[in-house]
């Protein structure tokens, strides 16, 4: 090389680094002033830091603290979704029961709606059964009392029974004659004209035997005697009634009326004339028939 060269190559050299040196202060400066800013800024930077720091320690506290209440919280809800689950198993059951139960009510609604209607019924039934018994009662009452009443008139009229049985068949072991006026008495007190009057069953003829048996317990001999002929209007008449010998002589007795009466000098009735019967009038005596002696 030649020194021209090397003077030009020196020159160019010292160009460069004369402009290298000037650019190299401006840059520095420039450097200087942005290493300032940076400083700045990393200072901010770091404060910045410092305040993340201590808000990421604080919110690593709070997401521990977080953390721990969901740990907690997840063990609650899986708790309480297995018991939710459990819930709804059971209310299922219970659903089920209560729908059956509803089944079961409107049946026993329906059974007491008509066990109501039946007790009204057997109220109102029980009420007239009630009455019915309270009208029972009385008539029990009156029945019982009529009861004994007639309880102490059959043993009387057993007695008299037996004792007309015996009257019946056995014949007089004496006989007395009693007066008109014992007679009437007697009659008086007699209950033969209080038997009612029932034809065919109790007619004339029964009344005057009954009265001929009761007079035999007084020792007395009626008999019974029967008159066939006609009324004043000429109809048929037929009459069954008494005859007893009295110390006056013989009177007849009417045994459903208990009436007494005699003819003149208390004589024995004949066939073929008008003889005057009580209650009954004038008849015409056809046939006069002692069916039971008199003596």
């Amino acid at each position: 090389m030649t020194l021209e060269k090397k003077l030009v190559a020196i020159i160019l050299v010292c160009v460069v680094l004369s402009s290298t040196l000037g650019l190299s202060s401006y840059l520095y400066l420039d450097l200087e002033k942005k290493h300032t800013k940076l400083q700045s800024d990393f200072n901010s930077l770091l404060n910045n830091y410092n305040h993340l720091q201590s808000d990421y320690e604080g919110l690593e506290s709070d997401y521990q603290t977080l953390n721990d209440t969901h740990r907690i919280l997840v063990n609650d809800y899986t708790q309480l979704n297995q018991t939710h689950q459990a819930l709804i198993l059971e209310y299922n059951g219970l659903n089920q029961t209560h729908q059956i139960l509803i089944l079961e009510y409107n049946e026993l609604n329906a059974s007491y709606r008509i066990l109501v209607l039946n007790y009204t019924r057997l109220e109102q039934d029980y009420d007239a059964l009630s009455v019915n018994h309270t009208l029972l009662e009385q008539d029990y009452n009156d029945l019982s009392n009529e009861y004994a009443v007639l309880q102490g008139q059959y043993v009387s009229l057993f007695n008299n029974y037996n004792a007309l049985l015996e009257a019946f068949n056995e014949p007089l072991s004496y006989e007395e004659i009693p007066s008109t006026s014992e007679l009437e008495q007697w009659l008086a007190v007699d209950e033969t004209d209080e038997v009612q009057y029932d034809d065919p069953n109790f007619l004339c003829g029964d009344f005057s035997v009954m009265l001929s048996l009761h007079a035999k317990l007084k020792h007395w001999d009626m008999g019974v005697v029967g008159v066939l002929g006609l009324t004043e209007s000429y109809e048929s008449f037929a009459h069954a009634f008494n005859a007893i010998k009295c110390d006056e002589g013989l009177v007849y007795v009417e045994p459903q009326t208990d009436e007494v009466w005699w003819y003149e000098s208390h004589k024995e009735m004949t066939e073929g004339i008008w003889w005057e019967f009580p209650d009954f009038g004038y008849i015409y005596v056809e046939q006069y028939i002692i069916i039971l002696w008199y003596d």
